[in-house]
């Protein structure tokens, strides 16, 4: 989407320069209300959306799970409180910008639930980068927006983020960690000296902790190296992630370094293309958020403005 604003070119131009941007305050609070309302009964297995049969046992943490860093992914399939907040218009339409692209559509969602706890295996989120787990995409414009639903501080673990390293060199160091599945680590201090030591080849070294104020959203390059500390608080940090794709990604074959194919979750379940191969651009997995999809036209109702408002009808003079 070209920045039709000087706000919408000033983010532009700072997420082109970091890989990540910061906004300010763009969800209402009843939104965000709704979400933790959500996440408040998520162990009584309640859902409000129908959701894929194959999905059911990827969708949230068994109960009694020790981790302190729970994941729900597709969580905005399974609520429609969730799946509001996640197509939000000023957060797709943020999306469609810093990604500068005609449109935007959601690839995933997942609510990440961070108790808190002393320094502990899974406490932390490894350093890692997106675009290592969406092999199967063929477009480097995806995005993530990081949607707190609290005030969040570096004390609760905060997305943290090292601000710049979408732009570090292609050398085989730093595309061995790019390509690495170390969202979960079980050696965080030998990951973080791995990506230390690429100081020293000249490469730009720029940590960032994100505080966010409740309603403020983050949005991270793909390849921009990400992780989140171990949560020092009283209480649980509740966030969610939204996963956006541009209107041109589409799935391509990938295999791994030992040739084997890779596959995406919801590859076995959104509907195919003629090809045989999945469709990413599924209405009801992925669908498009901006720019909104209109509403059904009802009867007797009149058309609607640039502003999104019923249209006045004007007697002629």
């Amino acid at each position: 989407m070209t920045p039709t604003t000087k706000s919408d070119t000033d983010a532009v131009t700072f997420y082109r320069q970091h890989g990540w941007y910061a906004t300010e305050a763009v969800l209402p609070p009843e939104l965000l209300d709704r979400a933790e309302e959500v996440v408040e009964h998520l162990d009584a297995d309640h859902r409000d959306r129908e959701i894929p049969y194959t999905l059911r046992d990827f969708l949230s943490w068994p109960v009694g799970e020790p981790r302190p860093t729970h994941l729900n992914q597709y969580i905005a399939l399974q609520y429609q409180a969730m799946n509001d907040l996640a197509s939000f218009p000023a957060l797709a339409r943020t999306a469609a910008v810093l990604s500068e692209s005609s449109g935007a559509r959601i690839f995933n969602t997942a609510l990440i639930r961070k108790r808190p706890g002393a320094e502990q295996q899974y406490a932390r989120v490894g350093w890692h980068c997106d675009k290592a787990y969406w092999e199967t995409c063929s477009s480097d414009r995806m995005l993530t927006a990081w949607v707190p639903l609290q005030d969040t501080t570096v004390s609760m673990g905060t997305l943290t983020v090292l601000s710049g390293s979408h732009k570090w060199p292609d050398i085989p160091a730093v595309r061995a960690l790019r390509e690495a599945n170390t969202f979960i680590s079980k050696d965080h201090e030998a990951l973080w000296d791995q990506l230390e030591s690429l100081g020293s080849s000249n490469v730009p070294f720029d940590l960032r902790h994100i505080e966010l104020k409740r309603g403020q959203v983050s949005f991270h390059h793909p390849l921009t190296f990400h992780s989140s500390g171990v949560n020092l608080s009283t209480t649980t940090r509740n966030a969610i992630s939204v996963h956006f794709q541009d209107e041109t990604n589409q799935y391509r074959p990938a295999v791994d370094h030992n040739g084997s194919p890779v596959a995406y979750v919801h590859d076995q379940f959104v509907r195919r293309l003629p090809s045989g191969e999945p469709d990413y651009a599924d209405p009801e997995i992925c669908p498009r958020v901006w720019p909104p999809v209109p509403e059904p036209a009802v009867a007797g109702a009149l058309p609607a403005d640039d502003r999104g408002t019923p249209a006045r009808r004007t007697s002629r003079p």
